[in-house]
């Protein structure tokens, strides 16, 4: 599986709210998170180890409620074709 860009960070305390330009895959490193996409009303809680889809042109929102660590590719056209588990 080919990206065009990753990254790493970390998310404080707090709500943030993500939009996409492309597909994303974000992977959660350390500890935990609740995610939410804007098109579905349920928040799921997403541990360390745990990764989700993030489709192209959409937006989600994280809470954050200890510091996590995460990574985050981002796909382009030709790379849409992902195998994620939960």
């Amino acid at each position: 599986m080919r990206t065009d860009q990753k990254t790493l960070g970390d998310m404080h305390l707090g709500e943030y709210e993500f939009s996409t330009q492309s597909k994303e895959l974000m992977e959660i490193i350390s500890v935990k998170l609740s995610q939410k996409l804007t098109d579905n009303p349920e928040w799921k809680i997403i541990i360390e180890g745990i990764n989700f889809n993030a489709p192209k042109n959409s937006a989600f929102k994280v809470r954050v409620s200890k510091l996590v660590n995460y990574t985050c590719s981002y796909f382009d056209e030709k790379n849409l074709n992902l195998k994620v588990g939960y």
